[in-house]
């Protein structure tokens, strides 16, 4: 299909897209919510629907559009590409009748680049901005929450359509955003981190001096649960799984903002980690910098390592064979060395971080080399959350691009468990995608120029965002 073909069918789609507007006056596009009935209320009435419930989105085909497959990273050009019901229905060939199908709104694509949503799968959404000096200070469960929407609708617009929290967000926060009350991305959520008595999540709360660390519960008890021995460990996983998370998070090593444990302290006994993997039977995951924290967790039965930055070859090797995950997390370290940023994190903890740097580029070339399935994550946490995007500039240093796309894309979906479903587009997928004005697959650090190259994004086939003059949107992230 050339330009020409699609170009001279512009003016039929007008004419389409007005009856389109006529015939969905309560589309999803106009769609209110109820806000007042007038007294007797209709027999009727749907008292059991949560009354922020959407119809279903208006169909929408993009025609012409150069597909990113990242699987094969290629680019498939000029295809037609149908949304319905939240999911990618159909993908085509373009012709130019593509524009002029009854039933579909349909956006002249050409030019444009059209790419799988981001995934980022070490996200701390339930640790917003705004706190003292950036500090993890306590707050309410009711603050906490609200503070949440914003950092939510953020994550979105910058074109992260599924995120993984690792530590705080419940169910809660999950079903919010499916049901669209929050605009946000796709939620997989774990409660609160499991640490051990004076582990990388142990705030000492209940002695005479606190001490915080970026994986603690800040006195609150919502962002870590404090476990010693075998029984404890299976009651709070038992409770984790009755709180209906979608994975578990264990600190198996020391870490860098906690200030006195040590970055290579081996936390959680084999015996423990097994106890808690046995009981969940889905993804544990652990934070962990170090290779003999690691051994012990992957012993334990643990799916993913979070940063690992220290981790040596052999461990790499026996990741790769075992089809542990790894999601190392730059931003995060890079963030805390320098102003402002580094006033988050005592002086005590400074020397640990300066380890950790010199690792992390290290081990995710060597991980990517030895074939360890390896994440996007940032562990962005309160005022960091804006700067989550940087972190596809810092894998640049050492991947290449169509490498690190995976990375935000399939390979999360691997993690999650959630393989054809996200972080690709094939019939069948969720329709969670970016309209891009360059190819990913040559610069992917043209998602950090959001304003510049990302002309839309669309979660469940719901338009966000739009800087494109006929594409709709219909749940403004404002």
């Amino acid at each position: 299909m050339t330009s020409n073909d699609i170009t001279s069918t512009l003016g039929s789609f007008e004419l389409v897209d007005e009856a389109i507007s006529k015939e969905s006056d309560k589309s999803a596009y106009n769609w209110q919510p109820t806000h007042w009935l007038k007294f007797p209320v209709p027999e009727n009435y749907d008292l059991s629907t949560p009354p922020w419930i959407r119809p279903e989105q208006v169909p929408l085909s993009f025609v012409g559009i150069n597909v990113v497959d990242v699987e094969n990273s290629k680019i498939l050009p000029s295809m037609t590409v149908k949304l319905k019901n939240g999911k990618i229905e159909s993908i085509s060939k373009s012709v130019a009748s593509h524009m002029q199908e009854k039933g579909w709104e349909s956006i002249n694509g050409q030019g444009l680049f059209l790419s799988p949503g981001l995934i980022d799968v070490h996200t701390h959404f339930t640790a917003s901005p705004g706190q003292p000096n950036g500090q993890l200070v306590p707050s309410s469960e009711t603050q906490t929450a609200l503070a949440a929407t914003h950092v939510l609708k953020g994550m979105l617009w910058r074109g992260f359509t599924t995120v993984r929290d690792v530590g705080g967000a419940n169910r809660h926060y999950k079903n919010a955003t499916e049901q669209w009350l929050i605009p946000g991305p796709r939620i997989f959520q774990g409660g609160p981190v499991m640490s051990q008595t004076g582990g990388h999540g142990d705030d000492g709360a209940d002695s005479d001096k606190p001490i915080t660390g970026c994986c603690s519960s800040n006195g609150t008890g919502r962002d870590s649960v404090v476990v010693d021995g075998v029984e404890e460990c299976t009651r709070a996983a038992r409770k984790m799984m009755r709180a209906g998370a979608d994975h578990i998070k264990i600190c198996s090593s020391g870490g860098v903002a906690s200030p006195t444990d040590k970055l290579d302290s081996e936390q959680f006994t084999v015996a423990e980690i097994k106890a808690i993997c046995d009981v969940v039977r889905m993804m544990v995951t652990a934070h962990c910098f170090t290779s003999p924290a690691a051994r012990n967790a992957i012993e334990g039965g643990i799916g993913g390592i979070e940063h690992g930055h220290l981790l040596d070859e052999d461990t790499l090797k026996l990741m790769a064979k075992k089809n542990i995950h790894l999601t190392p997390t730059l931003i995060v370290q890079e963030l805390l060395s320098k102003p402002p940023y580094e006033s988050m994190i005592p002086i005590q903890s400074r020397e640990k971080l300066k380890l950790v740097i010199n690792g992390g580029y290290k081990v995710i070339k060597k991980a990517h080399e030895l074939g360890v399935n390896i994440g996007f994550g940032t562990d962005c946490f309160n005022s960091m959350q804006n700067v989550q995007l940087s972190e596809f500039d810092l894998r640049k240093k050492v991947l290449n691009d169509d490498v690190i796309l995976k990375q935000a894309t399939i390979n999360g979906a691997k993690i999650l468990g959630m393989q054809g479903k996200i972080g690709i587009i094939q019939e069948g997928a969720f329709a969670d995608l970016l309209l891009l004005s360059a190819n990913p697959l040559e610069d992917v650090s043209i998602f950090n120029e959001p304003h510049k190259f990302v002309k839309g994004i669309v979660k469940d086939g719901r338009v966000v965002r739009s800087e494109l003059r006929d594409l709709r949107v219909e749940v403004p992230l404002v």
